[in-house]
């Protein structure tokens, strides 16, 4: 073989080399470009503006990094949408990138629990007398209850059905337990996952603080918002 031609296959040999090194990091920086596009067109579409979506390339990985001027109520919500996307491991904003979790998450049910008590002390979720159907004039609240609830994503919501003394301890404590239960039912008629939502009838044994046990206002849902526990819903 002649040198000029020992040449031509030696530089071809090192440019083969040099692109099959190289291929790796090229597939991997445009696994993380087509992870930081999709998220932010998710993002996007679901009207969050302002945020920057990033993708660590010095090493490349699968985890979100959010940042942006947004309210914290919204951060959870956001980060979940990026959670759902494929191909995505993990999603932090980076505000919070040093925060301890269980911290975070309890920050976010303290204010989910404010939000639906700050509705509920509005107007109450009212049923047909001795039944779990529930009034339609308590539709439009239980639309408001839905749509604060999208943003408790990561928690667990229980509604808690109560009752007062009145007839029989038995049947009110069953009543209450159904009424939760249609609570949830119609919850998940409006989108809600089944999974963050759990029910209990607690019948008459926590009336309102200086209320008679016998007050019909004893009768009644309310809401308790934890960091979810991974368990069945029941």
């Amino acid at each position: 073989m002649s040198p000029a031609i020992k040449l031509l296959v030696g530089i071809a040999a090192t440019g083969i080399v040099t692109w099959a090194s190289l291929m790796p990091f090229g597939g991997a920086r445009a696994i993380a470009d087509d992870l930081e596009l999709r998220t932010a067109n998710a993002l996007e579409s679901e009207g969050a503006v302002g945020i920057e979506v990033r993708v660590p390339r010095d090493p490349v990985n699968r985890t979100i990094h959010l940042s942006g001027d947004v309210p914290d109520d919204l951060k959870l919500r956001m980060r979940q949408i990026a959670l759902d996307q494929s191909g995505v491991s993990g999603a932090v904003w980076d505000s919070e990138s040093e925060a301890d979790p269980e911290t975070v998450l309890a920050e976010a049910a303290n204010r989910c629990q404010a939000e639906l008590e700050a509705l509920m002390a509005e107007q109450q979720i009212t049923f047909r007398s001795g039944s779990p159907y529930i009034n339609p004039e308590s539709a439009r609240l239980l639309d408001r209850i839905a749509e604060t609830a999208r943003g408790c994503e990561g928690l667990q919501i229980e509604i808690a059905g109560h009752s007062d003394t009145s007839g029989n301890d038995n049947v009110n404590r069953e009543m209450s337990a159904y009424r939760a239960t249609a609570v949830r039912d119609s919850l998940v008629e409006r989108g809600l996952p089944q999974a963050m939502l759990t029910t209990i009838g607690k019948g008459s044994d926590e009336p309102l603080d200086g209320v008679s046990p016998g007050d019909p206002a004893n009768r009644r849902i309310e809401f308790t918002v934890r960091p979810a526990s991974g368990g069945e819903p029941s």
